[in-house]
């Protein structure tokens, strides 16, 4: 049996080559795909909803708003999406809207009160 030394050669090189790429890879930083929600301080948050620091540990101590606090952690940390979430929940209907819920409101009572007389044969005078 006759060994190729070049082939050998060129066979090494090669292994080399996709071992060095392999250890390459293994040492570069993971990067995760899944996106974390930004963190925010108290003062970031103060910012974001454009109130005083004073005023979120008001709704801190109040627990009016969700907020992180780390176990054994002193400091109080701030889900970004969740303030967000938050300010949405406090939103006010317009007065279009609050019409336009009126009329649905009343549309369903009256609709009620119709089914209601048609299956009791309407009210009885006493």
């Amino acid at each position: 049996m006759t060994i190729d030394f070049e082939k050998l050669q060129s066979q090494v090189s090669e292994t080399h080559r996709l071992v060095q790429t392999l250890l390459d890879r293994l040492n570069q930083p993971i990067t995760s795909s899944i996106p974390t929600d930004e963190l925010l301080t108290v003062g970031q948050a103060a910012e974001l909803l454009n109130v005083t620091n004073a005023t979120i540990y008001g709704y801190i101590f109040e627990r009016k708003i969700p907020f992180c606090k780390p176990s054994g952690g002193g400091r109080i940390y701030f889900i970004k999406s969740e303030l967000v979430a938050w300010i949405k929940q406090g939103r006010q209907s317009t007065a279009q809207e609050l019409d336009e819920e009126s009329r649905i409101q009343v549309a369903v009572r009256l609709d009620r009160r119709k089914q209601s007389k048609q299956r009791l044969g309407g009210r009885k005078a006493q």
